[in-house]
């Protein structure tokens, strides 16, 4: 069985983790396995142009970088090292 690797990026405190998926899992799924968001709390997650992945399946993320942050929040996903702020 091979496994996906993706980078979960927090979009409010910019942490970053390594997480080793399951392939069949959806993004949704696989944030919520992996402990990176607190059980129970709302999150969407997002890919590096913004666009909402939470019920996409996880492999086609693989070796890129997801934004988790607050459904509706806005923010431009991962996939570069670049971080934007706000003015």
């Amino acid at each position: 069985m091979s496994t996906t690797t993706v980078t979960l990026r927090n979009a409010i405190s910019n942490a970053r983790q390594d997480v080793t998926i399951q392939p069949g899992q959806t993004v949704r799924q696989a944030v919520d396995d992996s402990g990176f968001i607190a059980a129970g709390s709302r999150f969407s997650v997002r890919d590096k142009n913004g666009q909402v992945v939470d019920d996409r399946p996880v492999e086609e993320y693989a070796n890129t970088v997801l934004s988790v942050g607050l459904p509706g929040d806005g923010v431009v996903g991962g996939g570069t090292a670049e971080v934007r702020h706000a003015r």
